[in-house]
């Protein structure tokens, strides 16, 4: 087996393993007490109570479409990789991390633009969606003609 088919596999079970724990996560919530729910929304609101993916065959166009809406400067690199985490993988943050190798912390100030990454974190935290960083025109005009 090759190396990058050994990641991939690798990848693909971790993922695998990390929807199965949520899915089991969920149902463990549905079945909670009212009381537990209650006290619950009264909490600061998360986005992984309402994580849904997008279908497979849809996935590549959320993709496109974040990396179109990114070079073109209308979302930023934080809000791109909040969207393809959640709505390409499904995952919260601390799934996420532990599958990117990084602390929870470090993926939630990458997602809200704070602090300063090396390009190191930056391209472990975009790898699995075939992401890294590099240089791009910076004349939105341009871009929108290569990307015509």
């Amino acid at each position: 087996m090759k190396a990058g088919d050994k990641k991939e596999s690798e990848l693909k079970s971790t993922l695998a393993r990390l929807r199965t724990r949520n899915q089991q996560t969920k149902a463990m919530t549905e079945s909670a007490s009212p009381d537990k729910e209650a006290s619950s929304s009264l909490s600061r609101q998360r986005v992984s109570p309402s994580l849904t993916r997008v279908s497979t065959v849809d996935r590549q166009s959320v993709m496109h479409s974040v990396i179109r809406d990114i070079l073109l400067g209308q979302i930023s690199q934080g809000q791109a990789l909040k969207k393809l985490r959640v709505d390409v993988l499904g995952l919260r943050q601390d799934e996420y991390a532990r599958l990117v190798k990084v602390s929870r912390k470090t993926l939630s100030d990458v997602e809200n633009d704070k602090g300063n990454y090396s390009t190191e974190v930056v391209n472990k935290i975009y790898k699995p969606f075939g992401l890294e960083t590099g240089l791009v025109p910076v004349s939105k005009t341009l871009i929108a003609a290569l990307l015509a």
